[in-house]
């Protein structure tokens, strides 16, 4: 047992090492070169070294305080890291966001428009015309079933239960709990790691915005929080769209294990709406 815990212990100062105060280090110094700098001077690599030298020369018979200044250090690098997973978690929920009517309902009405000229084009092309899969490419671009979201991150994830919804009558939310007891250990880690990718993108957006306050002061510090907030959006939207095909994979799956694990027949070998609606009535238990 006490080798497990000092193993884990290691694990969980590794992590916490990696996600945290490596990167809260780096924003940690570069704050302070900023602070030193300023607008005036962003680039100015003369007066940056200047005070670097005298920060050294400072501390270099004082060890007590250089450890003191050591520990601040990654203390605020912590606090830091901390901060931006916690921005990450607000960018995350803004991909997401569902309402108010108020604030989202020109961006979804928008999407919505898009999205339907996008499909009476692809409906409208002859039969075995050339151009019909790049119109139905260009449907699915904007999204895969009608959007009722904001963004496209949040109209890809919901569309996972439309669409099970549509193949299969399975009421998606009530489902998934049940279908996850069922998953083997490889499936479930697959579908651990989409969605820590997820989160992982919204982090680094979370630290985007970190620098972008930075560029209050310094303001190349704003170009870097802006590329990053870019590179972020662009990872969650890979991130989100891996983790909806495996949701939708693994229904794909193993609905029909759920099924007759549940003693529900399946006459055609696989989940039919009706028997999906029939498994989604005893999901709910009358919610």
């Amino acid at each position: 047992m006490n080798a497990f815990l000092a193993e884990l212990g290691k694990k969980l100062a590794e992590r916490w090492v990696s996600l945290l105060v490596v990167p809260g280090a780096l924003f940690v110094a570069l704050a302070a070169a900023g602070s030193a700098l300023g607008h005036r001077h962003a680039l100015d690599r003369r007066l940056l070294g200047r005070a670097v030298e005298e920060l050294a020369t400072h501390y270099d018979r004082r060890p007590v305080s250089a450890v003191l200044l050591f520990v601040a250090v990654l203390a605020a690098a912590a606090v830091a890291g901390l901060l931006a997973r916690a921005l990450g978690t607000v960018v995350e929920r803004a991909w997401l966001i569902s309402g108010p009517a108020w604030l989202t309902g020109r961006l979804v009405r928008r999407r919505q428009g898009r999205w339907t000229a996008a499909a009476g084009r692809a409906a409208a092309a002859e039969q075995g015309a050339a151009d019909r899969a790049a119109l139905a490419e260009e449907r699915n671009a904007i999204a895969l079933t009608r959007p009722a979201r904001a963004t496209w991150i949040g109209d890809r994830l919901r569309g996972v239960g439309v669409r099970v919804h549509a193949q299969y009558g399975l009421d998606f939310p009530f489902a998934w709990p049940r279908l996850w007891t069922l998953l083997p250990e490889a499936c479930r880690n697959d579908l651990i790691a989409a969605r820590e990718a997820l989160a992982s993108a919204a982090t680094q957006s979370g630290w985007g915005l970190l620098y972008l306050c930075l560029g209050l002061v310094w303001w190349p510090a704003a170009a870097a929080g802006a590329a990053l907030m870019l590179l972020g959006w662009r990872r969650g939207r890979e991130a989100a769209a891996n983790l909806a095909d495996l949701t939708e994979a693994t229904v794909d799956l193993y609905a029909a294990d759920l099924a007759l694990l549940l003693g529900v027949d399946l006459p055609s070998g696989h989940v039919t709406p009706a028997v999906g609606r029939q498994l989604s009535e005893r999901f709910r238990k009358g919610a």
